[in-house]
């Protein structure tokens, strides 16, 4: 559970900057017809946005696979139940890689293409397509790792604020439809993360008092 809870730190970190790159990329598309009149100006939103987005992916990336997974992973082998939450880590895995590769189409056709404003634009169109199909699949993954997880931890080990955390991303993902989604998400993360910790102290105090008695 330790390797669980130093995952979603990690995490924490990464959705940060993702909602910091959304909310840059949903400035971009404001401006986006201003900006084809600069075509240095596009190219410059969009390598802003670009590395955001990479640098965000990246950090989720090793969070989830190389923590996140790995904690789940023990939990299923002590409880068959988390075992879906293990297979939603996997969709994650794979939405999060499919965003990261359609980011890097998009900037290696930016960067050869004679017309930048056009190629930008053509770019911009083809991220926004692979995101949309990779985010899909990882929202799929995350429904089934963190809010089917929080309230598999909840039923487990008794902590109203798996509860808490379980609900506050079931309220997330409809706010995300509305564009409000995110911070609730954060705190989700904050919660569970606490949840975790307490967990880990009384699972440590119930091994050691038997031994010291």
């Amino acid at each position: 559970m330790r390797t669980l809870r130093s995952g979603l730190l990690y995490l924490l970190v990464g959705i940060i900057m993702f909602v910091i790159a959304a909310e840059a990329g949903f400035l971009f598309s404001v401006y986006l017809f201003d900006a084809l009149i600069e075509p240095a100006g596009i190219m410059g939103a969009l390598i802003v946005f670009g590395l955001l987005m990479l640098v965000s992916l990246v950090i989720s990336l090793y969070a989830i696979f190389g923590k996140i997974r790995p904690g789940i992973r023990q939990l299923s082998q002590i409880d068959g139940g988390f075992r879906t939450c293990y297979t939603g880590t996997t969709l994650m895995i794979v939405g999060l890689l499919i965003v990261v590769s359609g980011l890097v189409v998009a900037a290696i056709t930016g960067a050869v293409e004679e017309r930048p404003a056009i190629a930008a634009l053509g770019s911009s169109m083809l991220a926004f397509d692979v995101i949309i199909i990779g985010g899909i699949i990882s929202l799929i993954g995350y429904i089934l790792t963190f809010m089917l997880g929080a309230f598999r931890l909840h039923s487990r080990y008794q902590n109203s604020l798996y509860m808490a955390a379980g609900i506050l991303f079931v309220v997330d993902i409809f706010l995300m439809f509305l564009r409000f989604g995110g911070i609730l998400s954060v705190v989700g993360h904050i919660l569970l993360y606490m949840a975790l910790g307490d967990t880990i102290n009384k699972l440590s105090t119930a091994t050691t008092t038997p031994a010291q008695a």
